[in-house]
């Protein structure tokens, strides 16, 4: 399988990067400019393969790319471990809120976290379809 990344909303219209292991200049020049754009602030969605409810891939975004291994590194984490973690906010927020509660008008100092902090996983570049949207896209 070849992996390849569609780049959105470029001057001269869409383009595409293949990783290709039989080639292995190809693959060396993708992945300079794959990073290159992680760089640039792009947004990388990588197909995970899971598909949702209604029959729709499920993408996650890459937060880094390792050039030597050509792997993509994205933010993964469990769902049920989330849940768990939200609980547990939940239940250390209620036993240290003050019983008379905040006076009118008075906000928290600090944000509220709201589950773990994902981790990551690997994914090598040959295995997946990446979509590159530009971070002027939309606009």
């Amino acid at each position: 399988m070849k992996g390849q990344v569609g780049i959105l909303n470029v001057g001269a219209g869409d383009t595409k990067l293949v990783f290709d292991p039989e080639n292995p200049a190809d693959m060396i020049r993708a992945a300079r400019i794959v990073k290159d754009m992680i760089r640039r602030g792009y947004a990388l969605l990588v197909d995970t393969g899971v598909r949702n409810d209604k029959g729709q891939p499920i993408y996650r975004r890459a937060k880094d790319f390792d050039e030597s291994k050509c792997e993509y590194i994205i933010a993964d984490f469990d769902p049920l471990i989330a849940a768990e973690e939200d609980q547990k906010d939940d239940d250390s927020a209620e036993q240290t809120a003050a019983p008379s509660g905040p006076a009118p008008g008075a906000q928290d100092s600090a944000p509220r976290r709201r589950g773990p902090k994902p981790g990551t996983r690997r994914v090598k570049a040959q295995d997946v379809n990446v979509v590159a949207v530009s971070r002027s896209a939309g606009g």
